[in-house]
């Protein structure tokens, strides 16, 4: 049974520990912004730019990690690190030699399982990351795609397929979002549907 001293405890250790102090508004970023929702509830934005773009001479790096991913980042040790070169620039180039990331896939054993991976890239790069639960590229499990930001990727993988230089699907040939005709918009201050 739960005693009424025991949780205004638990509430009075909780608002003095220092993760609570690290908290208050002015420790927090610049160009954070905060909006409480309902009494109680927040919803913290941060500056939208805060994971800024290189453009399109970003290096392409796959980064793979012991661990799991964390609130804001993968755990653990490093275990594998893939930096390939560039991609050939559309239009550029004699289309051969030593051109970079090309359409072919690359496979890479890890030398043990990775569990959580950061795959960074400029969009102009095209590049995705096959992940396999067997060495040599076997057993697909799921596609990482490289983004202009840090973003922990989880999972459980023995091997990477890497390739770049894959053009994005154009917009109009994925068609609508499939939940689309079945979302509402809430009403506005006037009753009105927006």
């Amino acid at each position: 049974m739960h005693h009424p001293q025991h949780h205004l405890l638990s509430l009075l250790l909780l608002l003095l520990t220092p993760a609570h102090q690290a908290l208050a508004v002015e420790n927090l970023p610049a160009g954070v912004d905060i909006t409480e929702d309902t009494p109680g509830q927040v919803t913290i934005n941060g500056d939208p730019t805060g994971n800024s773009t290189l453009g399109p001479n970003q290096p392409i790096s796959a980064t793979i990690f012991s661990g799991v991913p964390g609130p804001s980042t993968c755990r653990g040790s490093v275990i594998f690190q893939l930096t390939p070169p560039q991609p050939p620039q559309p239009g550029g180039g004699d289309g051969g030699g030593d051109g970079g990331p090309t359409k072919e896939e690359a496979c890479y054993n890890l030398p043990r399982v990775g569990g959580c991976g950061k795959f960074l890239a400029s969009k102009e790069a095209g590049c995705e990351a096959r992940l396999f639960s067997e060495p040599g590229c076997r057993m697909y499990l799921n596609t990482a795609v490289f983004i202009p930001e840090e973003r922990a990727v989880g999972g459980q993988w023995r091997s990477v397929g890497v390739r770049c230089g894959v053009p994005a699907p154009d917009p109009d040939s994925l068609g609508p979002p499939p939940l689309a005709g079945l979302m509402r918009r809430p009403p506005a201050a006037g009753g009105q549907v927006a």
